[in-house]
């Protein structure tokens, strides 16, 4: 196989690293909303407006992590391949770029000639976070125990990791470009 052009692997390191702060703070802002909701302090009605911003940032991140693959998976170290083609089959099954088509960039459904209605947005967004949101938002960030490889933050930090070792990027090659 041939070497990974070093210009190439601080572009990938560039990318996974935004993607770490957009799946982290998707999730933290959805769960820093929702105890404030619980507390009472947050009506239901922006709860929902709430919900659906951070699903929406959340959905945007994986279908840009999709396209990180198809451009960056040669950069991608072979021990972390894997973890990385579970998140894109996981994706696929729950089916991101649909719901990200049909429900986050549109609001016609061109099958029905008419607008989507909620309960269509609602079973599409059950088949996203198959039937649990909270297990999804755990799957893509769970502080309490971001272990490698059961998260999609730790996979995505463990790969950034290693080809920032790999090709002995530094921080600021990352941050001040």
């Amino acid at each position: 196989m041939p070497a990974i052009d070093r210009g190439r692997a601080v572009d990938a390191a560039d990318v996974l690293n935004d993607f770490i702060g957009d799946f982290i703070t998707g999730v933290m802002v959805f769960r820093e909303y929702e105890a404030q909701a619980r507390a009472g302090k947050v009506p239901l009605d922006m709860m929902v407006g709430i919900q659906k911003m951070c699903v929406s940032h959340l959905v945007l991140a994986f279908a840009k992590f999709e396209e990180f693959w198809k451009h960056y998976h040669d950069v991608v170290p072979g021990e972390h391949r894997e973890a990385c083609r579970a998140i894109r089959t996981t994706i696929r099954e729950r089916k991101v770029s649909e719901f990200r088509n049909r429900c986050v960039g549109h609001i016609w459904s061109n099958d029905a000639r008419r607008p989507l209605k909620h309960s269509e947005v609602m079973e599409a967004l059950q088949t996203l976070v198959n039937q649990d949101l909270g297990a999804f938002l755990r799957w893509i960030n769970n502080p309490e125990a971001n272990a490698y490889p059961s998260t999609v933050v730790s996979v995505i930090e463990a790969v950034r990791d290693a080809i920032v070792a790999e090709h002995g990027i530094r921080p600021e090659e990352i941050v001040d470009r």
